[in-house]
């Protein structure tokens, strides 16, 4: 997760935004942001046929997180010092790319339409705002198999970057010291990965999970700042839940 994000996330939960986190509401079926990792049960279909065509902005809209849709957290459209372009992230290691898009924020493959959330949770401690977890959410929608391939570069990309990586977006350097890959599922097919990371000096674990339904592609990104391990099942399940 690039360092403009992480910066304004702690800047949300320490200052004015708190109350707003403190009351924000979200589903009562008991889901929270911080809970243990869980798998997500869904049942597969079939892979997207050629002739699939992409979601249009509007519709991809409807699909995508709003704020309440995950409890205790706040939840706002992406920045547009969030969101990278393709072009603006590079690596020393081109087959880290995929991994290295997906953390900027930035499409992975030929996404036609995208939209960029960020949620950030209320902190577990009211007078630490270290206890917060900071989420982006890439909601991607392509033609054909299009998010099949991106999937399966995000895959590949997880299996040769275990040793790390480093990587730019939009200027600012981030070192993957590792990624490891962890168990999930949801939608009809996922991937995911604890990341850990020096970002200016700092240490810092995250999860990243990707899944797709149907033709479209979920890249979900969860960082902590206190010691607490990152989970994402909280976003997955309201993600999930939205695409139906």
């Amino acid at each position: 997760m690039r360092t403009a994000l992480v910066r304004r996330a702690l800047l949300t939960a320490s200052g004015a935004s708190l109350a707003l986190l403190a009351t924000a509401c979200g589903p009562s079926d008991g889901a929270g942001a911080e809970q243990d990792a869980k798998p997500s049960a869904a049942a597969p279909s079939p892979s997207p046929t050629p002739e699939a065509k992409a979601l249009t902005a509007a519709e991809l809209e409807k699909l995508t997180l709003a704020d309440g849709d995950v409890r205790d957290v706040k939840i706002a459209k992406a920045g547009a010092d969030d969101v990278a372009k393709a072009a603006e992230v590079t690596t020393d290691k081109p087959e880290c790319t995929a991994l290295a898009q997906a953390g900027g924020l930035a499409p992975v493959g030929a996404a036609v339409t995208t939209t960029e959330r960020i949620g950030v949770g209320k902190p577990s401690d009211p007078a630490d705002p270290m206890s917060v977890s900071a989420t982006s959410v890439q909601l991607a929608s392509y033609d054909g198999k299009g998010a099949e391939e991106a999937l399966a570069s995000l895959k590949a990309a997880g299996q040769a970057c275990g040793g790390g990586f480093t990587t730019t977006a939009k200027g600012e350097k981030t070192t993957v010291k590792s990624v490891t890959p962890s168990a999930v599922t949801a939608g009809d097919e996922a991937a995911a990965w604890t990341i850990a990371t020096e970002d200016e000096g700092e240490a810092l674990n995250s999860q990243m999970v990707a899944f797709r339904k149907g033709n479209n592609l979920v890249v979900v990104h969860t960082v902590r700042f206190d010691a607490k391990p990152p989970s994402a099942q909280a976003f997955i399940d309201a993600q999930v839940k939205k695409l139906g």
